[in-house]
């Protein structure tokens, strides 16, 4: 389906904004065209969803209470649903208040391009009547926060053998690129991540003689400013562990997962790990989380001058791709890894170069790669 692009810029007026005055926010919004359908049903796309209610013909959310169950987890879609009745009616202002409803109760919702945006048009109000028995408003999707002692169970039943593995993103980049030896690996435990940890713990347990490791830093920071690694190493939000013993390994990932504070300090991580292991800098793995942004990208200029090449398995990768991790590998000379492909020698795609990767293709602009 063909994507449109367009940029919104919203005023929020005094009084609208309450105590925030008069702002202007400017965002760059991604629309499929719009889906017509008889009657709306919520996507089955493996996400879990919140239905935010509205009136015909209003913009007000009925349910704000129902916001607190989207407090700290990742945003994957966004619907937009309307009925195109009376028949031929222009709903285009009804929408834009509504996306501003939307972006002053979860902005979360406009802070990723990989957010999938549908405006979705009912079109069997006219046939049937009856409005009020179709759904007006907007339906998140996001990808629900794990209890630590849920990601405990699920780690120790699958290292136990007790339970297959739900995802194998990792296993299939580490079985394509088995040359990887002695790698310092640099693992996201925040949030959802349990699946991939889990993956790495596996491969450890499994493959001890392969010795693929030879240090892993789990990040989760406690503080959304990480700190800057340059002037001096700083633990906080980062466990490192020197060892192939699977217990010792489970037993700093659990720690990580529980005591962290679920910011992906992803650079920083990475920061810390070549100042302390400065002779395995060469070998850099991140395992990153494709639904969350790093929160350190400032750190991305020293790793661009010290030349640490980053190789990055993106977990949690549907269709789309978060094109920040392109942009890391660019910056860095490294690669990144999914499931279904890796994309090697980033760095030398040329500026105004179309690439395609996975479902997708990217221009390369001035150091960034654009989703076309």
């Amino acid at each position: 389906m063909k994507t449109i692009s367009l940029l919104v810029i919203i005023l929020l007026v005094k009084g609208y904004a309450a105590a925030q005055g008069n702002v202007v926010i400017r965002e760059r919004f991604k629309f499929k065209d719009t889906v017509e359908i008889d009657k709306y049903s919520p996507q089955n796309n493996g996400f879990s969803a919140i239905k935010l209610k509205m009136n015909p013909g209003e913009y007000n959310i009925q349910n704000l209470n129902d916001f607190r169950l989207l407090k700290g987890v990742a945003i994957t879609g966004v619907d937009l649903v309307y009925s195109d009745f009376p028949v031929g009616t222009d709903f285009s202002e009804l929408n834009r208040k509504r996306i501003l409803e939307l972006n002053m109760h979860l902005p979360e919702a406009f802070n990723s391009e990989i957010i999938e945006w549908r405006i979705v048009k009912q079109t069997g109000v006219a046939q049937t009547g009856g409005i009020q028995n179709y759904f007006h408003g907007i339906v998140v999707y996001y990808r629900p926060m794990p209890t630590f002692e849920e990601e405990h169970e699920e780690i120790l039943s699958v290292i136990e053998g007790n339970a297959p593995l739900k995802d194998s993103s990792i296993i299939k980049v580490m079985q394509r690129n088995s040359h990887w030896k002695d790698m310092l690996v640099v693992c996201d435990v925040t949030g959802s991540m349990a699946p991939y940890t889990t993956q790495i713990l596996f491969w450890i347990n499994s493959n001890q003689a392969i010795k693929s490791f030879k240090q892993i830093i789990f990040f989760n920071d406690d503080e959304e400013v990480s700190n800057n690694q340059i002037a001096e190493l700083d633990s906080a939000g980062i466990w490192d562990i020197e060892t192939s013993n699977t217990k010792k390994v489970i037993k700093t990932a659990l720690s990580a997962m529980e005591r962290g504070g679920h910011y992906e300090n992803n650079l920083e991580a990475v920061c810390y790990a070549i100042k302390k292991y400065p002779e395995n800098k060469s070998n850099v793995i991140m395992i990153a989380d494709n639904w969350e942004n790093p929160c350190d990208m400032k750190l991305l200029e020293f790793l661009k001058k010290e030349k640490i090449p980053i190789r990055i398995i993106v977990c949690g990768v549907v269709d789309a791709i978060n094109p920040i991790y392109l942009d890391i590998a660019y910056a860095t000379g490294g690669s990144v890894h999914t499931m279904e492909g890796d994309l090697r020698e980033v760095a030398k795609i040329g500026e105004g170069k179309i690439i395609k990767f996975g479902k997708q293709r990217f221009r390369m602009s001035k150091g960034t790669f654009q989703p076309i």
